[in-house]
């Protein structure tokens, strides 16, 4: 009975007094939500949770030790430098050129204006 006088009583009260019992009741849930984070975060400090770590996986895989021995392995056989220049030209053959744009306007506006600023 005692919550159903209480919704009756707010039902009669103005609105303003609505809106700060409801922006109380508001803040109210946000501190119990967030005490109960805390207290649940802290208790998971104090048992020891395990620290993640940060050093692994692929970070650990990209070694640049291994990348310039490769570099050196690269260099070791094209000893000669008329290979290495084979090898760029032969890769150059592969690839077609990109199109050059030309423009066919001889000076006149794309938008079909006079030209300059008005």
């Amino acid at each position: 009975m005692a919550i159903k006088d209480t919704v009756g009583s707010l039902k009669e009260r103005p609105k303003d007094e609505k809106k700060a019992i409801a922006g109380g009741i508001a803040i109210a849930v946000v501190v119990v939500l967030l005490a109960g984070w805390a207290i649940l975060f802290f208790k998971k400090i104090q048992r020891g949770a395990e620290l993640q770590q940060l050093g692994s996986g692929a970070q650990e895989e990209f070694d640049f030790q291994s990348v310039r021995d490769a570099q050196q392995e690269l260099m070791q056989s094209f000893s000669d430098t008329n290979e290495l220049l084979e090898a760029r030209d032969q890769s150059a053959q592969q690839y077609q050129p990109m199109p050059t744009y030309q423009d066919n306007s001889n000076g006149a506006e794309p938008f079909g204006g006079e030209g300059g600023i008005q």
